[in-house]
């Protein structure tokens, strides 16, 4: 799907939309907490922390992406990914904007997260689609 389509909003319903980005603020204000619990309980023992912060952060876009596809069903979900993402990606590089290219690189996970997300959620439905 074109870039220019995915940020199309026409034909999106604006509830899921919203939805979208609050899970993905939620999303990226607890697992940032659950991240920053871990490292003050661990301290030095804590290594990998650039790659947990970009692998949780995509992997909850991903999750998020896929299920507003699966209730929306309206096949624009890559849409709901990546604007999802686009809020993600505000909040990451609020909290983070001191760490430099590692805040560009988590935000950036939230938005490809997202995209890959909707993109899954649009394939499933239409090999549920072909299944009836």
């Amino acid at each position: 799907m074109k870039l220019s389509r995915m940020l199309n909003l026409r034909g999106t319903k604006y509830a899921y939309l919203a939805l979208a980005m609050v899970l993905n603020i939620a999303w990226a204000l607890l697992f940032f907490s659950l991240v920053d619990t871990m490292m003050l309980r661990f301290g030095e023992a804590m290594q990998g922390v650039d790659t947990t912060l970009m692998l949780g952060i995509f992997l909850g876009s991903l999750t998020i992406g896929f299920l507003i596809t699966l209730l929306a069903k309206d096949r624009r979900g890559p849409t709901y990914g990546i604007y999802g993402g686009i809020a993600g990606l505000v909040v990451i590089v609020l909290m983070t904007w001191k760490s430099g290219l590692l805040s560009a690189l988590v935000g950036f996970m939230a938005i490809f997260g997202g995209i890959n997300g909707g993109t899954l959620g649009e394939m499933y439905q239409q090999i549920q689609r072909k299944k009836k």
